[in-house]
């Protein structure tokens, strides 16, 4: 993160936690439309006349029938189908931008780097460094519509003053704006009679709530689609023909023998729940794993977990007496529905 904006958040009364940098903010109820940092997203540049045909061949979205100035989601798999990244993507007529988890980033350019290597296309870090915005509320459309920015649908993606404004797929009342960081404080300035700041945690509560995964660099290579749920979520298309991975990913949705999927889950009693941390049955049997989790409360917490599909009693691994209930998801599951997509 850059030193600049982050002293620039501070001034404005953000802190950094220590234990994992992310920004927070006091709490304030002058507003109900809130603002947040997404430090740990980063944006990625995919430019050049073949463009189109490099990304269709490695990416699970139909990028052929992506129009300019719209948006989708996607993720990127090994040849055996494991996933190394899931972003947004954005067609801003002359190149595309993604947005990713910044830690697999890296990941993401040097995987596909070795096919970019046969096209006219490069994949790239913006010369100038971007910041994501998360806003949300049940009044964001009006906080939105005060700052005079036209709303995006579902899947547009719009030219908003410096950067770029998009809904936030499959997040209610959710939009995105990919901003240069050297615009925050001008921007923000605009903000904050509108929206309060808060935290990152308040997105990712949001996000685990809908059970809307994200690969991060503790699963990456470790799990193919359908373990996250991900083309329930529109994030593959199986009508668009051959990219790497389809097969294995394609021959478990036509199979349809799944044997586990993502869930929200709840766990009480415990201060401290660690990504990766094992998921077990009433024999001690693995049966699952925490993907990522938020403190509601200080014994409280929100997660989303890989499970076992219709396990009953689920326990932590280290940590039997907590109580876990599995949430459900609040999104209709049909692989046959999604293989025509």
């Amino acid at each position: 993160m850059s030193r600049e904006w982050i002293n620039y958040l501070k001034s404005q009364g953000a802190w950094l936690s220590g234990e994992d940098g992310q920004i927070h903010f006091p709490a304030s109820k002058k507003s109900i439309a809130q603002v947040c940092v997404l430090s740990d997203q980063t944006i990625i540049i995919a430019s050049g006349c073949d463009t189109v045909r490099f990304l269709q061949g490695q990416l699970t979205c139909n990028i052929a029938t992506l129009a300019p100035m719209k948006q989708t989601v996607g993720t990127v798999c090994t040849p055996r189908g494991r996933m190394y990244s899931t972003f947004t993507i954005g067609n801003a007529n002359t190149h595309y931008l993604l947005r990713m988890h910044k830690g697999v980033a890296e990941n993401f350019i040097t995987g596909l780097g070795k096919y970019a290597v046969f096209y006219k296309s490069e994949l790239s870090r913006p010369a100038e460094s971007y910041i994501c915005l998360g806003l949300a509320g049940s009044n964001i459309e009006h906080a939105l519509q005060s700052l005079d920015l036209k709303l995006p649908d579902t899947t547009s993606f719009m030219k908003a003053d410096a950067g770029w404004l998009l809904k936030t797929a499959h997040l209610d009342n959710s939009y995105e704006w990919w901003i240069p960081a050297a615009e925050l404080p001008r921007i923000w300035e605009k903000l904050i009679p509108h929206f309060s700041p808060t935290g990152e945690t308040f997105w990712r509560q949001r996000r685990i709530a809908a059970v809307i995964p994200e690969v991060k660099p503790e699963i990456v290579e470790k799990y193919i689609p359908q373990d996250l749920n991900l083309p329930s979520l529109g994030y593959v298309s199986f009508q668009k023909g051959c990219y790497t991975g389809q097969e294995i990913v394609a021959r478990m949705q036509n199979l349809g023998q799944q044997k586990k999927r993502t869930y929200s889950i709840t766990i009480t009693g415990t201060n401290k729940v660690a990504a990766n941390a094992k998921l077990l049955d009433e024999k001690g049997k693995t049966i699952g794993e925490i993907l990522e989790s938020v403190a509601i409360a200080h014994d409280k917490y929100e997660a989303l977990a890989v499970l076992k599909i219709n396990a009953k009693e689920v326990f932590l691994d280290n940590q039997p007496e907590c109580q876990i209930t599995i949430n459900a998801i609040p999104y209709t599951i049909d692989a046959r529905a999604e293989l025509q997509f």
